[in-house]
C-alpha cells in the first residue's frame, strides 16, 4: 500500500486512540493495575519497601504510615509477593493522569495486629559426638 493510500485511509476512519481519561479505558482482565493496603493486616515487617525495586514505598513504623509515590510504582508486584499477611492487593484500576506527584498515604489506626507464630519441630535426639 502507497503512502497516500495508506494517509486516506487513516484520514477518513476513526481514530485509534480513546480520549482518556475522558472515555472509560477497557481493562483487560490481566491488568495489574495499581497497589491497595489493608492496613488492619499490616504487622509493620516493611517487606514492602524492601523489595521495591524502584523505592516507590516508604513506610514509618514509628508514625504507622505507609507512603505510595505512584509515579513511581511500576506495578510490578513483588511489594504484594514479599507481604506475609496479604496486606497489599492490586487493584484493577489505571492512576489517572496528572501534571504533579501523586504520593497517597496510608496510616494504621490502632495497634498493628500479633504476627502469626510458626511452631518448630523439635529436632530428633542424635548420639552425641
Amino acid at each position: 500500500m502507497s503512502m497516500l493510500t495508506n494517509s486516506l485511509k487513516n484520514l477518513f476512519s476513526k481514530p485509534a486512540t480513546r480520549l482518556y481519561p475522558y472515555e472509560e479505558a477497557d481493562i483487560q482482565r490481566d491488568c495489574r493495575g495499581r497497589i491497595e493496603y489493608d492496613m488492619s493486616k499490616c504487622i509493620w515487617c516493611m517487606m514492602c519497601s524492601r523489595r521495591c525495586p524502584v523505592f516507590a514505598i516508604e513506610s514509618d513504623k514509628a508514625a504507622q504510615t505507609h507512603k505510595v509515590f505512584r509515579m513511581r510504582c511500576i506495578a510490578c508486584g513483588a511489594c504484594v509477593e514479599a507481604c506475609p499477611t496479604d496486606a497489599i492487593s492490586m487493584r484493577q484500576h489505571y492512576q489517572e493522569p496528572g501534571y504533579a506527584p501523586i504520593i497517597d498515604s496510608y496510616k494504621q489506626e490502632g495497634a498493628p495486629p500479633k504476627p502469626a507464630k510458626k511452631e518448630r519441630a523439635e529436632a530428633p535426639a542424635g548420639p552425641k559426638a
